[in-house]
């Protein structure tokens, strides 16, 4: 009886702690998988804005109340803590910038894709943004059963990234599989033209 009871109060609550959340940072959203440990998806804009803010002294720091990756997961492994949405495009703020560091905007990237053609892209919309405001979107994709970290993070397989012009309403597509890349950028356009 008392393990019946026990199942029936812990039931809930692991499927509570489990649940995907949405989370609202006030300058970008995200769809966030605790179960993964991983974001599922993240929306924000850019704009062309005058940099204020630098990086010195931000760390990543977790959400209150929310199961996320942490230090461990990327330590001593090929993962860096890719931001979805860059601390770059924040830099007209500090509060903005350092609202980035959430282990909610942080995905296991393969180091040679966030500093290789995925940070070329990050900079390309920064450019794009001088002429005409950008939406950004992007999916956070795992294979059906993800490989996972010490810690327990998955491992996603593939970045997608939708860029919205906001004037025209033009969208670019890229889809950028979560390894070392062998190909240029513009390689991994997989819908529009530039």
């Amino acid at each position: 009886m008392k393990k019946l009871l026990f199942v029936l109060f812990a039931l809930p609550f692991i499927a509570f702690t489990q649940a995907d959340v949405k989370i609202d940072k006030k300058y970008y959203q995200v769809n966030y998988s605790q179960k993964l440990k991983q974001p599922l998806s993240v929306d924000y804009g850019i704009r062309t804005r005058e940099c204020n803010a630098t990086r010195s002294g931000m760390d990543f720091f977790a959400e209150k109340g929310v199961i996320t990756s942490s230090n461990t997961d990327y330590a001593n492994n090929e993962w860096d803590k890719g931001h979805m949405a860059p601390a770059a495009d924040f830099c007209y703020s500090r509060d903005a910038m350092l609202a980035t560091f959430s282990y909610a905007n942080c995905a296991l990237q393969h180091y040679k894709l966030n500093r290789g053609v995925w940070k070329e892209l990050e900079a390309l919309e920064r450019v794009w943004a001088q002429k005409d405001s950008i939406i950004i979107h992007i999916d956070v994709i795992f294979d059906a059963n993800p490989k996972k970290t010490p810690g327990g993070a998955a491992i996603p397989a593939t970045f997608r990234k939708t860029i919205t012009f906001y004037s025209t309403g033009k969208k670019l597509i890229y889809e950028f599989p979560n390894v070392p890349p062998t190909k240029t950028l513009d390689k991994y356009l997989i819908k529009g033209k530039l």
